[in-house]
This record gives structure tokens, C-alpha cells and sequence, in this order.
């Protein structure tokens, strides 16, 4: 099958839209003598008039040919190789065509491993191939496209130029086979979809909510940069409505999911929440992962919270007790880090700090490290459940009255001399 490719003429993809450290990366490459290609989400996002977050190549060229041509380069993966070029504030990650193994096979050469579990998914997986291979063993069409540094074309194996047109979700190969491979795919799909205000293609669709239940067997840790990555995007509203519509909530965020099916009102704290964090996103704030699981789960964690003071708790450790448990519980879907754990188990605690008005205690909880999280956490949910306008003005009031605290300058750090040797 041949490649459809457009022309520079028929595209809007200008290198001047391009990282000029992945140009470097392409044009080296190119320079002796590999082919290197811009791929992926990076060649879709240009095509859509998007500024991509990330810029990926694809080369002939093995990791060990990389690492020798740059000097800037460190290796990575153990599933697969990859390069990572290192540029002053940006990382061009470059890999090796891949290609498909076949099943059974593991003797074709010595760059060749692949190892599946009892359900399908690959574990390891590591062989080299063609720009067509590449392609097509990438999750959907609108993935799988290339921009050609030699001559500044398109190049499309999969059918992704007419999937961007129809704005559609499609799975390369069979989708039942794809997902059970790495049901990550599935939470992809999802992302893509609502990032882009694309549908899902049907046959795809279907197999999602088929299978959503495989997504338990995705990695903790890796599960939870999928995470980050669906309510971080800006589009986090539309994202959450595909994660609803496939049922892939379930097996992601399962005692929360289930806490929310009990009581349809309780689904409108979520909403509010996605609709701060893309609000958040499209004004260019970062939000960190302490408040967000603080915001989303804030409402469970409250009920949670008041279930433990109901049995005698005291307010401060009913707070750290819910969020450990029901984060800590978490963990076998979604791996959330002890650090950020503790980041919402502090906002949750210091919530009760907001009651004590009066003497010198709201300046010293103002001057504290994690003021500012519970300040956001708490003004949120006062407007959420239209409570505590008295307390809210109190504080605010306070916070434009507070003086500047000045931030303590690091000290300079003094090398010692080594005496001279004798």
C-alpha cells in the first residue's frame, strides 16, 4: 500500500511552527544521511492549527547511531529504545521505526523481544521496521502521520488526512485486540476526543465499552500520568463527559465513581471542578496535583470526613484519615504519590482553621506554607454549595489587607578552596 502524501503546497504544516530544537534533531539527522521525520500528535496539532506540546521524530537510525551523532543525547526504555536529545529547556524524543513482531517469534534478530501477560497486553516490545511499519503499528490514524524534512510533505499510511477531515477517533487494526494490548489506548481515545471535539469511531467506541474493565491491568504509576494528562489538557469538561459515556471511570476512580452514582447530585461538584481547572488552564495558571485531587475529590472527601466526626473523630484527624485511606486505597488503579497524598490531606485538614477569626490566628494561618491551597479549596466550595459568605468575606478582606511577606533570599552557597598540594 502506498503512502497518500500531500505536497508543501497542499498543507499549512511551516517549519517556522516547529520547535527550531526538533528542526536541529530532523536536518542532522538528515544530514547524515537518515531519513527523520516529525511524527505523531505533533504533525496533527500543526495540521489543526494547534501549537503542540511536544515534538517527536522518527528516523531509521538506531538509538546507538543517535547517541554517536549527538553529544546532547541519553538513552532510555526498556520496552523500547529511545533517544532523548537534550536542548536548554526542551527534550526532542527521537525513536527508531518500529515494526510488528510476529506472534510466537522471538528469534528475528537481536534488537527483537516481546512478552504478553494472560490478557494480551504487551509487556515488552522491541524491534525495528520501515516508516510504514512505524505507522501502522501507532494507536489511531490521526497519530500516524509524518512531515518529511527532506522535502517538507505530508506522509499518511493510516488514512489519518481523511480521519482529521471527518474529525473522527479511529483505531489502526482491530480495536479488541489493540486495547487488550495496552488498555491505556482506551483513556487515549477518550482525551483525544474531547481535547479535540472529535467523535470516537463507532466500531472503537463500542470496544471501549467493552472492555473498559482491561484498564485495571494498566500500571499504577503510568495510570496516573494518563491522569494528569486528561484533566490538565483545558478540555477537561468534554474529556470527563467521554470518560462517562464508555464507563471508564469505574475501573480508573472506582469507590468515588459508585459514591456518585448513589446521589446524580453530587455529579455537579465534578463539573465545577473540571470547569475551574480548564478556566485555570486557559488562563495560563498551573495548578499542581495536591489541589486538583484536593478539588475533585473534595466533596467525597467531605462526606468521608463527617462519616469519621460522627464517631467521635476529632475535625483534624477525621481529615487526614479519609484522604489517606480513600488515596492510599486508590493506589491499586491509580499510583498518587505520597508527597501529593499529604498535599490533600493538609487542605483538608486546615479547612477547619477557617472557623478561627479571631486574636492573631488568621495572620499566622495566612503566613503558613499551605494557606494559599486551602484559601482556593475553600472559596471553591463555598461557592459550590453557596455557604459561608460571611467567613469568605472575612477572608478575603484579611488577604487584601495582609502585608507582603517577603520571600527570604537563598543564601549563597561558598565553595571551600582545597588547600594546594605539597
Amino acid at each position: 500500500m502506498k503512502p497518500s502524501v500531500l505536497k508543501r503546497s497542499d498543507h499549512n504544516v511551516s517549519r517556522k511552527n516547529i520547535s527550531s530544537a526538533a528542526v536541529k534533531v530532523l536536518y542532522h539527522l538528515k544530514d547524515e544521511g537518515y531519513t527523520s521525520y516529525l511524527a505523531g500528535g505533533g504533525v496533527r496539532d500543526l495540521l489543526l492549527n494547534r501549537n503542540p506540546k511536544d515534538f517527536d521524530v522518527a528516523t531509521n537510525a538506531t538509538p546507538e547511531q543517535i547517541r554517536k551523532i549527538f553529544k546532547n543525547c541519553r538513552l532510555i526504555g526498556r520496552r523500547f529504545r529511545l533517544a532523548h536529545i537534550l536542548f536548554r529547556g526542551e527534550i526532542i524524543e527521537t525513536s527508531t521505526f518500529r515494526a510488528p513482531v510476529p506472534e510466537g517469534d522471538t528469534d528475528l534478530c537481536e534488537n527483537t523481544f516481546r512478552a504478553e501477560d494472560n490478557t494480551g497486553m504487551v509487556m515488552r516490545d522491541n524491534i525495528f521496521g520501515t516508516p510504514k511499519e512505524d505507522a501502522l503499528r501507532r494507536d489511531f490514524t490521526i497519530n500516524a502521520l509524518f512531515y518529511n524534512i527532506a522535502d517538507f510533505s505530508i506522509i499518511d499510511y493510516a488514512g489519518g488526512l481523511e480521519d482529521l477531515d471527518k474529525k473522527i477517533i479511529r483505531v489502526i487494526g482491530e480495536p479488541d485486540k489493540r486495547f487488550a494490548e495496552d488498555p491505556v489506548r482506551m483513556i487515549r481515545a477518550a482525551r483525544f476526543a474531547g481535547t479535540l471535539d472529535f467523535d470516537i469511531e463507532p466500531a472503537a467506541y463500542e470496544s471501549i465499552c467493552r472492555n473498559n474493565q482491561l484498564l485495571s491491568n494498566a500500571a499504577p504509576s503510568r495510570m496516573y500520568e494518563e491522569v494528569q494528562k486528561l484533566f490538565f489538557c483545558g478540555h477537561a469538561k468534554a474529556v470527563f463527559k467521554w470518560l462517562e459515556k464508555t464507563d471508564l471511570l469505574h475501573p480508573m476512580f472506582d469507590e468515588f465513581s459508585h459514591w456518585i452514582d448513589e446521589d446524580k447530585s453530587r455529579h455537579e461538584w465534578v463539573i465545577q471542578t473540571l470547569d475551574q481547572m480548564d478556566r485555570w488552564r486557559k488562563a495560563g495558571l498551573r495548578v499542581h496535583p495536591g489541589l486538583f485531587f484536593a478539588l475533585i475529590f473534595g466533596e467525597y472527601h467531605e462526606f468521608l470526613i463527617q462519616q469519621q466526626i460522627d464517631t467521635g473523630t476529632s475535625p483534624h484527624d477525621a481529615a487526614r484519615n479519609a484522604v489517606h485511606s480513600h488515596l492510599k486505597g486508590m493506589c491499586k488503579n491509580v499510583q498518587v504519590p505520597k508527597a501529593v497524598i499529604y498535599q490533600v490531606s493538609d487542605i483538608m485538614s486546615n479547612q477547619q482553621r477557617f472557623e478561627r477569626t479571631k486574636g492573631r490566628q488568621p495572620q499566622r494561618f495566612m503566613q503558613s506554607r499551605g494557606f494559599l491551597d486551602a484559601f482556593l479549596y475553600f472559596k471553591f466550595s463555598s461557592k459550590v454549595h453557596k455557604r459561608n459568605s460571611e467567613l469568605m468575606e472575612f477572608w478575603s478582606e484579611e488577604r487584601k489587607n495582609a502585608p507582603e511577606i517577603p520571600v527570604p533570599e537563598k543564601p549563597k552557597r561558598t565553595r571551600k578552596r582545597r588547600p594546594p598540594k605539597r
